[in-house]
């Protein structure tokens, strides 16, 4: 199965290792969604597998959560608030429902509820808290110190090579909270000066004390390989392509903190079957993992996305070809947990798909299940009474 030789990938990399670290990440700046979840899931899986062979496992998911605020989700309420507080980062943007304590604070607390459901447990990371704390002054600072080394590292794959005055970093005024910089400056060691487009403020903050300062993706994302100590972490078609966001972080990981990337797989876009193009958390057109568990059993959703590899793009019914979802999972598990073939051929693969997507422990023996064709039919002839319905078979 891919889970078990990406897992295989990782050992072999650090054979000695105590504790491999996996990671997981998103920006929280729409409704999280399925296809969001197939990031999480591909760690999931990676994890249970290095867990078969008896490593520990630190399964990190960072919550992007200091990025800002670029566009207003159609499905949100409250439009003209979150209109007014574009350009600043989404944790301090309040909630458009009115409860959490901000806007990323929502997206984040629904997301972890609905993940617990199908068995994942991450330790969760907020960005905005750990850069707001400057958690990472150093590494902010050590990048600043090696602006021309990445400016070489990103210009390879440039049309136009960056400014003379451009940085790895960007802050938020601290006094209108927006990122919008007349200029920026590194003058060296712990200062940082920036005079806000907005509301002119002018100040020089000191890197170890701001709560406003973070570095930029390209170099944010290699900064914390490096920091967290992490050995396997898959990223988006987006981040996949040449010169992308990887491309360019292996190699200012190992130009700035001496480290090598962690073992990597690219995950491709999934889709609603029926409906064109990816999901999108800014359309607000998604089924998130909550809408989803309405129609499929949490194994199954483990299972839809176990049976796939993770580099191509698949869509996930909603139609009436649920049902002949339903009868491949069943029959996948009567041969699972059934005896070996004579002639195995994809059999332990089936299997291995299988045990991955079980929520708990694996079962001996196959459950018991109605057929789900005829319990279908049968609930439509009863006029949905569940109970008459189920008398058939149970």
């Amino acid at each position: 199965h891919w889970a078990d030789q990406a897992a295989a990938r990782v050992v072999a990399a650090n054979p000695t290792q105590d504790v491999y670290t996996v990671a997981s990440g998103i920006t929280p700046s729409g409704t999280v969604h399925i296809g969001n979840f197939r990031e999480v899931i591909t760690v999931d899986l990676v994890a249970r597998a290095l867990r078969s062979l008896e490593k520990k496992v630190r399964f990190i998911y960072s919550w992007d959560d200091f990025d800002t605020l670029r566009k207003v989700p159609k499905n949100l309420p409250n439009q003209e608030m979150l209109t007014e507080n574009l350009r600043r980062p989404i944790s301090r943007v309040p909630d458009p429902f009115g409860k959490a304590k901000s806007y990323a604070a929502h997206n984040e607390q629904e997301f972890e509820e609905q993940i617990k459901d199908v068995g994942i447990a991450p330790e969760f990371l907020y960005q905005s808290d750990r850069y707001s704390n400057a958690l990472y002054a150093e590494s902010i600072k050590h990048a600043l110190e090696n602006t021309a080394k990445i400016k070489e590292i990103l210009n390879q794959y440039r049309s136009e090579p960056l400014a003379a005055d451009w940085l790895p970093t960007a802050i938020y005024c601290s006094k209108c909270q927006r990122d919008q910089m007349e200029y920026e400056r590194y003058p060296g060691g712990y200062s940082y000066e920036y005079k806000c487009g907005l509301c002119h403020n002018e100040e020089t903050v000191d890197i170890r004390k701001t709560a406003d300062l973070k570095l930029n993706w390209r170099t944010d994302w290699p900064m914390r390989w490096a920091y967290e100590k992490v050995d396997f972490e898959p990223g988006g078609k987006d981040h996949s392509s040449d010169g992308g966001s990887f491309d360019t972080g292996k190699q200012i990981v190992k130009a700035l903190w001496g480290r090598e990337a962690p073992q990597y797989l690219q995950y491709d876009f999934v889709s609603i079957k029926g409906k064109a193009g990816k999901m999108s958390s800014s359309s607000g057109e998604l089924i998130t993992l909550a809408q989803a568990l309405e129609v499929y059993e949490p194994q199954m959703v483990r299972w839809i996305f176990a049976n796939q590899r993770p580099n191509t793009d698949f869509a996930i019914s909603f139609d009436a070809d649920v049902i002949k979802v339903y009868e491949e999972f069943d029959k996948t598990e009567i041969q699972a947990l059934g005896p070996v073939p004579a002639n195995p051929g994809k059999w332990p693969v089936l299997r291995r798909a299988y045990e991955l997507s079980c929520v708990s422990e694996v079962p001996k023996v196959a459950p018991y299940r109605a057929p789900f064709r005829e319990l279908t039919g049968r609930l439509q002839i009863v006029d949905g009474d569940a109970e008459r319905a189920w008398d058939r078979w149970y």
